[in-house]
């Protein structure tokens, strides 16, 4: 519980500080319609990382495992999840595996209200993929856990 506490109060923090930043007049970004729906946009998408994360670490019985499956599992999200790049834009392969990744709905709900001017009922699918991979991340990370491991 710690953990979740601290690592969503630093998302929030680094949420504040990017939309206040983006409002400088060299980015000039114009908050307008459903925005504030980034924060629980933001909840959801810490929450599912936070389960990736446990399962990894449940998973992984040295230090050294956790860090090199972590990356096996962020750099390919990172770059196919539509953080660098429009997935709109890439090859049909590319956009079908996208929707494995999580990152690709956090993209996508964060997309829906600030930059395409849709509602904020538009994140929701999104928040609800997010949030169902907590869960189900969670449940898998508690199924593998053992303390004798730890």
């Amino acid at each position: 519980p710690d953990r979740v506490t601290v690592s969503v109060g630093i998302a929030l923090v680094q949420l504040a500080l990017f939309l206040l930043v983006a409002q400088l007049p060299l980015f000039d970004l114009q908050l307008q319609g459903a925005w504030w729906m980034c924060v629980p946009i933001v909840l959801a998408g810490v929450l599912a990382f936070l389960a990736i994360g446990m399962v990894i670490g449940a998973w992984a019985r040295t230090q050294e495992a956790a860090q090199t499956v972590g990356q096996l599992v962020v750099l390919p999200m990172a770059f196919l999840g539509g953080s660098f790049f429009p997935l709109d834009a890439s090859p049909p392969w590319m956009q079908a595996i996208s929707h494995v990744f999580p990152l690709r709905y956090l993209n996508e709900a964060m997309m829906d209200v600030m930059a395409r001017g849709q509602g904020p009922l538009s994140a929701l699918p999104e928040i609800g993929v997010l949030l169902a991979i907590a869960v189900a991340g969670t449940l898998v990370a508690l199924r593998l856990f053992r303390w004798d491991d730890a």
